[in-house]
């Protein structure tokens, strides 16, 4: 269904529907399976983006929500940033939003947690400066009917936004052209982010030297990903924890505390992490490595070949 279609009914019958049994209700389950499958379908195949919509867990939420989840970020509305529609309490509209995980913001800052989201959208805002020109809502309303909800949170969150007013929904065009943009400008928080997350001082044994901006950028984003936990841990189950390039098996070597110790290695090549179609599957585009083996291969120019790595440059 196109997503025009999709946003009115919510709008139209959510009301009513928060009235009624939440338990297998079409109008839940249809958020929850339909709509998120309309979002798959207008951003395209994805293997990081990982989209879930939720009308709420066991009882209706205030206002449902349809999230875009970059896994190298996260893979829930728990924690992290990530786009999402969010509707108003009383339905007469929703917003296509950049927002924050909640709950990670209530456990870490308590009765602060506000404050902080606020904060940090301030920071995500000045990291992106003119390119959230298409979204400009920087404070949204989501009609929250208390303090306490959660859509008082995503109040609080919003980085940017733009709003669809029910009865002034653009067309399907601009709809779907909206959201492609956004991801787009989520790609570029997480390449921004994940570029100041390693300073000029603290640079790891592995980073090259006398990279370009771009080329550290794409270097720290193949660290992200080969140190993503559920990425790595797939990589490992797959591939064993003997080290592809040396063969230690540090198991063998340490005992107990040795046991599955084995660090995940990304095989593509720094020139393809670009974009969010970023080749990631665990069988075919990952190796496991050695601690000493992996800052080696990301110091040679063998970092997707194993076998021409172990050639040039293994001496064991």
């Amino acid at each position: 269904m196109p997503l025009r279609e999709s946003f009115e009914r919510i709008l139209n019958e959510y009301t009513v529907a928060s009235q009624e049994n939440f338990v297998r209700h079409k109008l839940a389950n249809f958020i929850r399976s339909n709509l998120r499958d309309d979002v798959a379908f207008a951003i395209g195949e994805s293997d990081r983006l990982l989209i879930k919509g939720s009308a709420g867990q066991g009882t209706w939420a205030r206002g449902p929500w349809v999230g875009i989840f970059d896994k190298l970020v996260t893979s829930s509305a728990q924690n992290g940033y990530y786009p999402v529609y969010l509707f108003r309490e009383d339905m007469t509209g929703l917003y296509l939003s950049l927002n924050q995980g909640m709950t990670e913001a209530k456990k870490l800052y308590k009765a602060d947690a506000k404050t902080a989201l606020k904060s940090r959208a301030a920071h995500f805002r000045a990291m992106l400066g003119k390119e959230i020109h298409d979204y400009p809502e920087l404070n949204i309303d989501l009609r929250s009917s208390d303090s306490t909800n959660d859509t008082a949170f995503y109040e609080a969150g919003n980085i940017c936004a733009k709003l669809y007013p029910l009865g002034h929904l653009p067309n399907e065009t601009q709809l779907v052209s909206d959201l492609l943009n956004m991801i787009q400008l989520y790609d570029l928080l997480i390449q921004g982010e994940t570029n100041s997350g390693v300073s000029n001082t603290t640079k790891e044994g592995d980073e090259p030297s006398e990279m370009t901006y771009e080329d550290a950028t794409r270097f720290r984003m193949h660290k992200r990903i080969e140190r993503n936990a559920s990425l790595a841990k797939s990589v490992k189950k797959l591939h064993g924890y003997i080290c592809q390039v040396c063969d230690i098996d540090f198991e063998i070597i340490y005992g107990e505390i040795g046991k599955e110790y084995i660090e995940a290695h990304h095989l593509k090549p720094l020139a393809s992490l670009k974009g969010k179609r970023v080749a990631m599957d665990p069988a075919k585009d990952f190796a496991v490595l050695c601690a000493n083996c992996h800052r080696m291969i990301h110091r040679s120019g063998c970092v997707d070949d194993i076998a021409q790595f172990k050639k040039e440059h293994y001496r064991g």
